[in-house]
């Protein structure tokens, strides 16, 4: 942005390593979040509130305290498993083992650091008397290719690694057996009527997204087909085994999870999964028609 400062910013936009941050652990961006949102609850606590703790990490640059990049010796973290096409495709110079590691040190400590200041504001609650009454949510809007399929970041077509992200909820007053793990698909939209209805507040008609209360609370719910992701240009569906991504050029690809669970190999092309590609087809273009429903009529004509 051509400002000048004295801080000494990473000069690429992915680093492939840890970058400890060069001031007081107390000072990151994410001991920041904690910090804003202990005083908002401290503020709130006899009143009805809803607070949003936004962490921006984990996310590159991977920079955090040293003490949380300690956590991790790269020569013990797992490296992706490449299909052998893939793997040929890599070199010393990108994508090494070397590399990969090192990159997940750094995000990996970039998780730590956050989980550290997650565990501050649920201490919080237990302080102020608020834990059993207040439903925390802790999810994410996507995830990190972190070496997979010779990537980093995000985006196009939105692979596992990418869409399937973190969704915690903890509610003691108000959920059905805790510490379970549910497998219904749910999408980012779905939360805020959910909260709503958690929270005994009347749905807007024109809110998109399902409530999935039901899922926590009585385990009566129909859950989603599909999970719908989408940017300008191309759309993916994510079922409970395939993916379907469709572009604006009319080109498809489709990826069995069940045997390919990190969808390197595009079956649209095999004959052998036509009916399947013309079902998702048209289950795909339903979701975008549901979608456009008219904004109610608040005048008389």
């Amino acid at each position: 942005m051509g400002i000048r400062d004295s801080i000494h910013h990473p000069e690429q936009r992915f680093p492939k390593a840890a970058i400890p941050f060069g001031g007081s652990s107390n000072l990151t961006h994410s001991s920041f979040v904690a910090e804003q949102t202990i005083a908002y609850l401290h503020e709130h606590q006899n009143e009805r509130f809803l607070c949003i703790g936004g962490f921006y990490s984990p996310h590159s640059p991977w920079v955090a305290p040293q003490e949380f990049i300690d956590l991790y010796e790269p020569e013990t973290l797992s490296l992706p498993a490449f299909p052998s096409e893939i793997d040929a495709r890599r070199a010393e110079a990108a994508f090494s083992d070397r590399e990969l590691r090192a990159a997940r040190q750094g995000y990996y400590a970039m998780v730590s650091e956050v989980d550290h200041h997650v565990g501050r504001i649920l201490t919080c609650l237990e302080e102020l008397g608020l834990a059993e009454n207040t439903i925390v949510v802790f999810t994410s809007d996507h995830g990190e290719w972190l070496g997979e399929h010779l990537r980093y970041g995000k985006g196009y077509p939105g692979h596992d690694c990418i869409s399937r992200v973190p969704m915690i909820v903890r509610w003691p007053q108000g959920q059905r057996a805790p510490g379970r793990t549910e497998h219904a698909l749910i999408e980012g939209v779905d939360l805020a009527p959910t909260l709503l209805e958690c929270a005994g507040i009347p749905i807007p008609y024109p809110l998109q997204g399902r409530s999935f209360r039901a899922l926590l609370q009585s385990g009566e719910y129909a859950e989603r087909s599909s999970a719908l992701t989408e940017m300008d240009g191309w759309k993916t569906l994510r079922t409970d085994r395939f993916r379907y991504v469709v572009e604006a050029n009319g080109s498809e690809s489709l990826f069995d999870l069940d045997q390919d669970p990190n969808g390197y190999h595009n079956l649209a092309a095999d004959s052998a999964f036509a009916e399947t590609l013309a079902g998702l087809r048209r289950q795909t273009l339903v979701r975008l028609l549901e979608r456009e429903r008219p904004m109610p009529r608040v005048w008389p004509y």
